[in-house]
């Protein structure tokens, strides 16, 4: 069987990962989102939820629609069996942590390990559907690979990068964000020529989509040519 190469999507919020994701899908490349990993793992996840519970408290958690909008948030007294009605509130979580580096890094602590279970779990479940595959690739797109230490989890990392001025129009429409809103976002971040420097291969995404698309249609190219050669 081919190993399967998996391949780390990064760069800083709103350069263009979600776009190269498509691209990549476009091309029969299957790509596992963190984001929605995450999302997952905070309405599904038993253990991850009572980890936040115990830490954050009731105040960041809110009933699943599914089972009643007029329910109250959990109680210290609920037990975790509990908390399968309840998700976690991302936005009143973010308050929280945003402004706070002790409990943004309690709260890493406890999400980065999970994501990076389920991710590889999600690996090997696509590995026999890639295996008779020319290139046997699987993409995960991690907007904080670097600053979470992720590089040993993939073969290849892709740096998506766009010129500042875009990133920060594109969060001030997108997001409604004032520009000292758009800096502390930036700040907390490693800076796109940092994730360049570290990358594998760098994409620039600040021209059109279909530039963005031939670079990677270029460096898919190239990393099949290597998987064949290496055979």
């Amino acid at each position: 069987m081919s190993k399967t190469i998996v391949l780390g999507i990064t760069g800083t919020i709103s350069s263009g990962k979600s776009l190269v994701g498509k691209i990549l899908e476009a091309q029969g490349v299957p790509v596992i989102d963190t984001d929605k990993v995450v999302h997952s793992l905070l309405q599904d996840d038993l253990k991850t939820k009572s980890a936040i519970f115990e830490t954050f408290g009731p105040a960041v958690f809110s009933a699943i629609e599914s089972h009643g909008s007029s329910e109250t948030p959990p109680t210290k007294a609920l037990c975790n069996a509990d908390l399968s009605h309840f998700s976690v509130d991302r936005k009143a979580l973010g308050m929280q942590v945003f402004n706070d580096s002790a409990l943004k890094a309690k709260l890493e602590a406890i999400v980065h390990p999970n994501v990076i279970l389920r991710c590889r779990k999600l690996i090997q479940d696509l590995q026999n559907d890639l295996k008779n595959k020319p290139l046997p690739i699987v993409a995960v797109l991690v907007p904080l690979l670097f600053e979470a230490r992720l590089e040993k989890e993939y073969d290849q990392i892709w740096s998506v990068y766009t010129d500042e001025k875009i990133i920060r129009e594109r969060l001030k429409l997108r997001d409604g964000l004032s520009d000292s809103e758009v800096e502390k976002r930036l700040r907390a971040q490693l800076p796109q020529e940092e994730k360049a420097r570290r990358a594998d291969q760098v994409i620039d995404n600040s021209k059109s989509k279909e530039e963005t698309a031939h670079q990677v249609e270029v460096l898919l190219s190239k990393l099949k040519k290597s998987h064949k050669d290496s055979q």
